[in-house]
């Protein structure tokens, strides 16, 4: 019975919090404040639930362990690219921006000089409003700004503010330090012997979701089989 209000505890506690950020205090404000907290910081949610049974058993081994090899190849890359965005939120958490995506975006206009918006969103494989949402907080808060284009004149284009080359600046130092701790127990040795096959499935698998993404799954798998060959 010890833990019976652990979670009511941890609103209350999540609540005082909120209402030092907010001015302006609602039930759904604090709802939304909430689930971007617990997506921000998962560990919270966690902490509940390790507390709810401590004297249960744990496994050994996590389940997808017991998948076939290429099924664990696929949940282990989509289990990293979690963790990334987890140690990047946490890298960039007093920043004004705040997570992976939006860095990139900065990077690469930085890169390219000035960039189209739909260039930008294809770079990264992103669904259109997903990338248009996050041009657009990058815009409103003065990160990005639409220039027009020399070249066509009824095109705009994306540059960086002398706002957002200093964060990017400010953000790039973050990101640095989480790449150097994420590989931090793992020699170069290793990791870079993956890194060739990981970009060869991406050029394979991005040229097809960039060329074929209209077309179900059966063509798809009978595109991939009559392509597999040029790969080997």
């Amino acid at each position: 019975m010890k833990n019976k209000y652990a979670i009511l505890k941890q609103i209350i506690d999540l609540y005082e919090e909120y209402e030092q950020d907010e001015v302006q205090l609602s039930l759904l404000d604090f709802s939304h404040w909430m689930s971007k907290k617990l997506n921000e910081e998962p560990e919270l949610d966690q902490q509940v639930k390790s507390e709810k049974y401590p004297g249960q058993h744990k496994p050994k081994s996590p389940v997808f362990k017991q998948f076939n090899e290429k099924a664990r190849f696929l949940e282990a890359v989509s289990r990293i690219a979690r963790y990334h965005e987890f140690y990047t939120r946490k890298a960039l958490k007093d920043l004004v921006i705040n997570n992976r995506l939006e860095f990139l975006f900065l990077q690469t206009v930085k890169l390219m000089a000035k960039a189209k918006k739909t260039d930008l969103i294809s770079v990264y494989n992103l669904e259109y409003t997903t990338g248009m949402d996050t041009i657009r907080r990058l815009i409103n808060n003065g990160l990005l700004d639409e220039v027009q284009d020399e070249s066509d004149k009824r095109a705009k284009l994306l540059a960086l503010t002398p706002k957002g080359e200093e964060i990017l600046a400010q953000s790039t130092k973050s990101i640095l330090e989480e790449n150097t701790m994420f590989f931090a127990a793992i020699s170069d040795n290793k990791w870079k012997k993956i890194l060739p096959v990981l970009e060869e499935l991406d050029d394979f698998h991005g040229s097809i979701y960039k060329n074929h993404s209209n077309k179900p799954f059966a063509e798809l798998a009978n595109l991939m089989d009559s392509l597999k060959y040029l790969y080997k």
